[in-house]
């Protein structure tokens, strides 16, 4: 018998396990309320109601009496603790990785995972100590980029993503358009970061554009995967999920600018709802995000690339790196 090559997969390596997707759905449950919480941080303006860290006031903050501290300080400091949470399940997740998976790029993600949380926990508190607001703007962006990142793990290590039919071609340039939507929902991410935090007219204006740019193409995707074939049957769901998911965020953004408006004047404190409201703006975002993460994994393991004119076979060169990988 002659032995296997390496680079065919094999019924050993490719079995379904469960462990590395549910490590992954854990951090991933994880990380979405402490998006919630943290941008509740920024909405009421108390990223510095906690002088220090790693401490608070000093003291261990796992032994710090937060429930008869001011409101502020018990947002800011459930955000440290809930930020801690998240990396213990990252820890998990990473753990999980290194002992189940068999394909080396995923190893590397959960690897990857756990120093971003890392970085992240870092920058949190480095912006407290440096006062910064710059600093803010990026722990914001690399929150949602962390839950970009889980997002991905929970489909790579899905069955589905292990059973998936042999890639299809693409009349539409789906693929494409997915790519172009989760580069563009990461840019307005980036942007609604500088708007939160710095409140400027150009970044309101530059904000509004994109996002009517990003719920366009949202619906037109949402439109065009309804419409296609067969090829693209594994695409509804996310698609349908974040067209609805963009005409929620404008809807949201556009309460959110109410409620900041006027600019100038003396600053006050939000009411609940207004708070609420610009959280839940900033928490769709990620949604939309993740949305777009889904979109754009399926649509390249089950669409093909274009191929160059005269190698159509070209076109399922991915699959055949994966199953080198």
């Amino acid at each position: 018998m002659k032995p296997v090559p390496a680079n065919v997969p094999t019924a050993e390596t490719t079995r379904h396990r469960p462990g590395p997707h549910r490590a992954a759905l854990l951090a991933a449950v994880f990380t979405l309320p402490l998006l919630f919480v943290g941008g509740s941080v920024t909405s009421y303006g108390v990223g510095l109601a906690v002088p220090d860290w790693p401490t608070t006031f000093g003291m261990n903050m796992f032994l710090y009496d937060f429930w008869n501290a001011p409101f502020g300080v018990r947002v800011e400091h459930t955000h440290r603790l809930y930020g801690a949470a998240v990396g213990l399940a990252t820890v998990f997740l990473t753990v999980s990785f290194l002992a189940s998976e068999r394909r080396r790029f995923m190893k590397a993600l959960g690897v990857a995972a756990l120093v971003m949380v890392i970085v992240q926990g870092v920058l949190g508190g480095t912006r407290v100590t440096q006062v910064s607001t710059f600093l803010a703007a990026v722990h914001g962006c690399l929150g949602q980029a962390f839950f970009g990142l889980m997002v991905a793990l929970c489909v790579l290590t899905g069955r589905s993503w292990d059973l998936a039919e042999p890639p299809r071609e693409d009349p539409s340039r789906l693929r494409l358009g997915s790519v172009v939507m989760l580069v563009l929902v990461s840019s307005q991410i980036i942007l609604g970061a500088w708007f939160r935090h710095y409140k400027t007219i150009p970044a309101l204006w530059t904000h509004g554009f994109v996002a009517v740019a990003v719920l366009g193409l949202a619906l037109t995707l949402t439109r065009a995967v309804a419409r296609a074939g067969p090829e693209a049957r594994a695409l509804r769901p996310s698609a349908r999920t974040l067209g609805g998911l963009a005409t929620a965020q404008v809807l949201l953004g556009v309460a959110s600018l109410w409620f900041l408006l006027p600019f100038g004047g003396n600053p006050r404190a939000p009411t609940l709802w207004q708070a609420m409201t610009r959280t839940a703006h900033q928490t769709t975002g990620a949604l939309v995000l993740a949305a777009a993460v889904v979109l754009t994994l399926r649509a390249c393991r089950v669409l093909s690339r274009p191929a160059p004119a005269g190698n159509p076979e070209l076109a399922l060169a991915p699959r055949a790196v994966e199953a080198v990988a």
